[in-house]
């Protein structure tokens, strides 16, 4: 009996040792990346989010340009045709006040 025993621990060492293994190479394999793997990852992609961030407000700012120009330009489009109305207004109310006191010298 202390033979079978004897074996039998041996086999329960065993057992344990080959499962100790295979579960350290099973969690080197699916463990996630070394901490200063991460970081290097974490710093590139930070960095794509940066350079992307910078993209984008480059174009945010070139769009504000380009509406700042053409709201400019609408806007010296209709000032001028305001004061072209109002002109054109002044000159027929000169042209009326001229023509009333002209019927009132009559």
């Amino acid at each position: 009996m202390e033979r079978q025993d004897m074996q039998d621990s041996v086999n329960f060492i065993a057992g344990l040792t080959l499962g100790t293994l295979i579960g350290a190479v099973t969690a080197l394999l699916l463990a996630p990346q070394s901490g200063k793997r991460t970081r290097r990852d974490l710093a590139r992609r930070a960095e794509r989010l940066g350079d992307e961030a910078t993209e984008r407000l480059d174009e945010a700012r070139a769009e504000a340009s380009r509406m700042a120009e053409r709201t400019r330009e609408r806007s010296r489009r209709l000032a001028r045709d305001a004061r072209r109305k109002v002109d054109e207004t002044s000159e027929r109310l000169s042209e009326a006040v001229e023509e009333g006191r002209e019927r009132l010298r009559r």
